[in-house]
């Protein structure tokens, strides 16, 4: 099926007809016409029409929007055949009479009021001439409902058009290192280095390699690491992780009888050299030699510090070429004689280019080569220095880049402390800000019971004074019995007077009361922060103390121990660290053909050591003596789960339109729904894929977006219906609505102080929310078009914008002001992501093309597909 690109993900697909003057104007007089009919097609003779392929997605598509179960506008209710025959309206349908059925009526415009109508607000349009004519031989064949099922049917999906390359997801690593763009149904990874993909993730089935997705890819999760991908499409959502190297099967070497050891090109065989002069020839995957011969080796070989020997195998493992000093000797499976050939000068690295051609390199290189491995085009030498870098020598102009010098393991380590700590400093002076204002507030408590104190004690002197007062009254009034009238009437008014005083010091005893009750809570709130606050500090100094030993660690670090290796035809590097503090922690990584640093491979021994490598294959020997062999995999990313199926059953009604992973990386959720109906909202376990909890009802439209909180607690989505919702983590709960948007919200995005929420609508706006108190404290207006995607900048109060009119922008949410306004590549935007401190963006539209800028606007690489 070929889903064409839209202008907007926010077109609501579900159009509808609008049954709005009510239950009279439906069973008005049906010869009562006020509009011309529209036009009808003519079916052929015998044309059978079923309901559930031709009348319900008619139905689905114009009307169920506003007639359904949840809202039957009109009390028509059009969801289903069966609700539609056990209508309260008599004549809604007619079976076998089209012209007395009010649901034809009304769709062809032959009666009013006609549907829809002109001034929808669904943009839904009319029924056109075939899909009346549908709808009028349904009826007019007795309206019979067949039984359906809510699988959909089995799809031919075609190849997408290679015009049709929206860019709808993008993502990058925590680190900034690596970015996914999806372009129509396809997902490339790409570096920092080359606007060439590192990767292009595929399906694949035998020898086919099908795209990423069958239909457009909606959304992009990239973990910090880089190691686990998740992307979403059309009623399914697939996670994608870093294919691990594989151990394989080899003979047994025995390590202190060995001169050498190598593999082939590809990979597929392995030769090693005795001091007996004994070489073997074995194909990996077999404990069993496939061949020996047997020669005389110089006496200065046999030493305890022989001459360093190179060997090289051809690809299919049928010859080698052993090299030491100037010599060259060549050993044949089909021959028992041993050519020897002599050098002019002796060589860095050779390479047998066809079965018999060899070639080598020589001359001086840019740096002390600890070793040296040529690309297989023969242009390129990869270089590990005494030094621990390593490097490129381009052998044409004989320039020479370093490509690292410490181990990037490490250095992602430390840039993640780094950034640990930095998070913890925030958090620590956000938490601070709270303490400070809960004591403000319990010192206010305080003055103000003081002052409530002393009002007590005034109310209580007059309380006590007009209890004299009532005293001296009644003796008055027992001594001048002649006056009792009076006296008793000076007494009352005392008494009242006593009475009035003695309420106003109940209630301002009350008032003192509830004031100490405040104060109790307040002072609790104060300890809580302040418990907080310590825990926070706690964290830091942590975190400080972490980074501290990362940085140690990193500055001891080297980019590689000795050698590497060069693989997949030079695309691939694999180098092993050195680390003078401790071994255990000599990660082994893979490399770009550019640089670009890929991934740690945990899969590897650290404590092994390069012996020999071919495209798909290295040997490695650990500290125990015992050489292992390692496969490399065809792809570095593979498909390992898909939850739901764009064909088939799926838990999915439609597109899931929205991902995200939980801090912790163990819940997915996602967001999607069918547009105009209900949305969709789901939990589901990274791990497994398995659901963990279904939201009911989240929104009353399509969920457009969904975003943990940088703590976890709360899920933060937004939906067509204009609305925001916090939801508990823990129990599914509704902790708020926030409202204020009036059309579509499309974006959200979290402070990382958890505190403050930003989301952007289809209204061309963007709100800064107060988490706490629910209301907004900011909108950001002045967009040409709607805002489409937004992220905050790191740790700042500053987001970067995404919107339909080509433009990237940056601005305050303290003050609303705008610092970058930059045009970018891809037409209408819909994608954006960003690196963790906010210092780079990813950015993608309707044209194909994916930008990297940084948050001052100033481009640095734009992505396109490979079909462009």
């Amino acid at each position: 099926m070929i889903r064409p690109a839209t202008k907007s993900l926010l077109v609501v697909l579900a159009l509808s007809f609008e049954w709005s003057v009510g239950l009279d104007s439906i069973v008005g007089t049906p010869n009562q016409v006020s509009a011309d009919t529209l036009p009808i097609d003519d079916l052929p003779d015998g044309h059978e029409v079923l309901f559930s392929r031709d009348v319900a997605p008619v139905l689905k598509k114009n009307c169920v929007a506003c007639h359904n179960t949840s809202d039957d506008e009109g009390g028509v209710n059009l969801e289903s055949g069966e609700q539609i025959r056990t209508s309260e309206l008599d004549d809604l349908v007619v079976p076998g009479n089209a012209a007395g059925s009010r649901l034809f009526l009304l769709a062809s415009h032959a009666d009013d009021p006609v549907m829809p109508p002109e001034d929808n607000d669904v943009s839904a349009s009319i029924l056109n001439p075939m899909e009346l004519a549908l709808l009028k031989r349904w009826i007019q064949s007795g309206a019979i409902v067949d039984q359906t099922t809510d699988v959909p049917a089995e799809q031919n999906w075609q190849p997408l058009p290679t015009e049709l390359q929206t860019v709808y997801g993008s993502a990058m690593t925590a680190d900034g290192r690596l970015s996914a763009v999806s372009f129509g149904n396809q997902i490339r990874v790409f570096g920092t280095k080359s606007s060439e993909p590192i990767e292009t993730l595929a399906i694949v089935e035998g020898e086919e390699a099908k795209p990423a997705h069958d239909d457009f890819v909606q959304d992009l999760f990239f973990d910090p690491t880089g190691h686990q991908l998740i992307s979403a499409g059309y009623r399914n959502v697939k996670i994608w992780e870093r294919t691990p190297f594989e151990p394989a099967t080899i003979p047994t070497i025995n390590q202190d009888e060995t001169l050498a050891i190598a593999m082939n090109a590809n990979g597929t065989h392995l030769a090693a050299l005795s001091r007996r002069g004994e070489l073997s020839v074995a194909e990996v995957g077999s404990d069993r030699w496939l061949w020996m011969k047997s020669f005389d080796l110089p006496e200065d070989l046999k030493t305890d510090d022989p001459t360093q020997v190179r060997i090289m195998l051809d690809s299919d493992g049928h010859q080698a070429a052993m090299q030491w000093g100037n010599t060259i000797r060549i050993v044949r499976v089909d021959s028992k004689d041993v050519e020897t050939l002599d050098a002019a000068s002796a060589f860095t690295s050779m390479q047998w280019i066809e079965p018999d051609h060899l070639a080598t390199a020589t001359g001086k290189l840019p740096a002390p080569a600890v070793s040296a491995s040529l690309s297989p085009n023969g242009t390129t030498l990869w270089i590990s220095t005494d030094s621990g870098a390593i490097g490129q020598y381009n052998l044409a102009d004989q320039s020479y880049v370093e490509v690292a010098k410490t181990d990037p393991v490490a250095a992602a380590q430390l840039a993640d402390d780094n950034w640990q700590t930095l998070v913890a400093e925030t958090l620590v002076a956000a938490q601070e800000k709270d303490v400070k204002q809960a004591e403000d507030d319990v010192a206010a408590e305080k003055k103000n019971l003081e002052s409530i104190a002393k009002e007590i004690e005034t109310k209580t002197k007059l309380r006590n004074e007009k209890q004299v007062s009532v005293e001296e009254a009644k003796q008055a009034a027992e001594s001048a019995a002649e006056k009792l009238a009076e006296a008793k009437q000076v007494v009352a008014t005392k008494e009242n007077e006593l009475a009035a005083a003695m309420k106003e010091l109940n209630q301002a005893e009350k008032i003192k009361a509830r004031g100490e009750a405040r104060l109790t809570d307040l002072e609790a709130e104060r300890k809580r922060h302040q418990q907080v606050l310590a825990k926070l500090k706690q964290d830091h100094e942590s975190s400080k103390a972490k980074a501290a030993a990362s940085q140690s660690r990193h500055d001891s670090s080297r980019a590689t121990d000795a050698t590497l290796a060069v693989m997949d035809s030079g695309s691939r590097i694999l180098t092993h660290a050195a680390n003078t503090d401790d071994a255990s922690q000599n990660a082994w990584s893979l490399w770009s053909a550019t640089g670009d640093w890929l991934a740690e491979l945990p899969e590897l021994p650290t404590d092994g050591q390069l012996i020999a490598s071919g495209d798909r294959c290295v040997l490695i020997r650990g500290t125990n003596g015992e050489t292992q062999a390692f496969v490399a995999p065809p792809r570095s990313w593979s498909l390992r789960q898909t939850i739901g199926a764009s064909t088939g059953p799926s838990p999915f009604a439609n597109r899931v339109l929205s991902i995200d992973v939980h801090p912790s990386g163990k819940l997915l959720a996602t967001g999607g729904g069918d547009p105009s109906r209900a949305g969709e909202l789901m939990l589901w376990k990274v791990s497994d894929g398995s659901l963990i909890r279904e939201i009911p009802n989240p929104h009353g439209d399509t969920v457009l977006c969904v975003r943990f909180s940088p703590d976890g607690k709360i899920l933060a989505t937004g939906g067509a219906d204009q609305m925001i919702k916090l939801w508990d983590i823990e129990s599914g709960s509704l902790i708020k609505t926030l409202e204020g948007h009036t059309h579509h919200v499309t974006s959200i995005a979290w402070n990382l102080n958890g505190r403050q929420l930003a989301t952007a609508s289809a209204d061309a706006s963007v709100k800064i929310w107060n988490i706490e108190t629910g209301q907004a404290t900011r909108t950001i207006t002045g967009f040409k078009t709607e805002v489409t995607k937004l992220v905050y900048v790191g740790r700042e109060n500053r987001i970067g914008v995404a919107s339909g009119d080509s433009h990237f922008r940056v601005y305050r949410t303290d003050n609303g002001s705008r610092e970058t306004n930059a045009k970018v590549s891809g037409d209408y935007l819909y994608a954006l992501d960003s690196n963790r401190d906010g210092s780079q963006f990813i950015v993608g539209g309707a044209s194909g093309a994916a930008t990297r800028i940084d948050k001052s606007g100033k481009q640095s690489m734009e992505y396109v597909s490979d079909d462009e």
